[in-house]
């Protein structure tokens, strides 16, 4: 439960995220000081959700919006491809990142060091990237919003095992569809708060009971008399790093422009997912081998130009881990409070 002391202190200010600013000195680096490490830490264990300001080349970014909303069109009129709505819901889709193109291979955007050095100090030494994909919440579709919802169909751990790396590729606000992130979920939600899944709904090798990526209304509703949701705002240029347990829903794009994230995930070295990899062109190994010069482990399937369609398979994703795992007892547990 949160204190009653951090409760206090929100009722009198915005409910935010951290924010972390890079000085001078570390931009000349590439390296966050001690300090801003440990600020960042603060953020995810206290939030699941953190903002990296400033970060990644704007340049940059502005070239991977106008390559990927270019995309946009061809996606919906493909027939594999426009079913990939993003949890069932009509105004979001799944989107292929433009890995098979060289002119869109940055270093800052798939092997950010600000990003890395953070996921080392929270994952563990070395973190694995093994996946990558990118959601586009399409323009004029206001009225529309997903679940609440984690990215999890399986009993996780209660503990950092795992986070996304958003890079933002347009200004984020509420109008055009800012995620909405219920902060703080992930350290006090478990498995057991999830909406268990049915014959009907199961996905991949689950069995009926498991649970499924939605969480149960009322522990929401809960929820949300402790510490209600929040659309977080950032730019171009910004990463926004959010713990894999962490609560949250896709928001109504009610601007005229798409919205647009890639997301680059980042796995705790210790974490038992032994098969999850992503699917990269073989022409660009050689970038994708080097990771920015980042001490990361990269898990991929390098596709040649005959089978560059599995590229499409980064779409079927699962975090589950590759060992049984036994699924959570209430009193083991105590059901932990939101």
């Amino acid at each position: 439960m949160l204190e009653s002391s951090n409760r206090d202190l929100m009722a009198s200010t915005a409910d935010l995220p951290r924010y972390i600013h890079l000085t001078a000195d570390e931009r000349s680096r590439q390296a966050y000081s001690p300090a801003n490490v440990q600020s960042a830490l603060e953020g995810l264990y206290q939030d699941g959700l953190l903002i990296l300001k400033g970060v990644v080349d704007v340049a940059h970014i502005d070239h991977l919006y106008r390559v990927m909303t270019s995309e946009t069109k061809s996606i919906m009129e493909d027939g594999r491809r426009a079913g990939k709505y993003n949890q069932g819901v009509n105004s979001n889709i799944l989107q292929l990142p433009p890995v098979n193109r060289q002119d869109c291979l940055f270093d800052d955007v798939w092997f950010n060091p600000y990003v890395v050095q953070v996921a080392q100090a929270y994952l563990g030494s070395k973190p694995v990237t093994n996946f990558c994909t990118a959601n586009n919440a399409l323009a004029g579709t206001g009225g529309m919003r997903q679940p609440v919802h984690k990215d999890i169909t399986f009993h996780h751990p209660l503990c950092p095992f795992y986070f996304i790396a958003n890079i933002v590729l347009s200004d984020f606000t509420e109008a055009n569809g800012a995620t909405e992130t219920w902060l703080g979920s992930h350290a006090h939600t478990t498995s057991l708060d999830q909406v268990p899944c049915t014959e009907e709904t199961k996905v991949r090798k689950q069995v009926p009971g498991d649970p499924s990526c939605n969480v149960k209304p009322e522990i929401v509703e809960e929820r949300r008399k402790v510490r209600p949701p929040v659309q977080a705002s950032c730019v171009k240029g910004d990463v926004m790093i959010r713990d894999l347990r962490t609560w949250h829903a896709g928001m109504p794009n009610q601007s005229a422009n798409d919205r647009i994230m890639i997301g680059i995930g980042y796995q705790a070295p210790w974490y038992q997912n032994n098969t999850q990899r992503l699917f990269l062109p073989l022409e660009h190994a050689n970038f994708f081998m080097k990771h920015g010069g980042q001490p990361v482990e990269l898990r991929a399937n390098f596709c040649d130009q005959e089978h560059l369609d599995q590229l499409w398979k980064n779409y079927d994703f699962t975090f589950e881990p590759s060992v049984s795992v036994v699924a959570p007892d209430k009193a083991q547990v105590n059901a932990k409070s939101v």
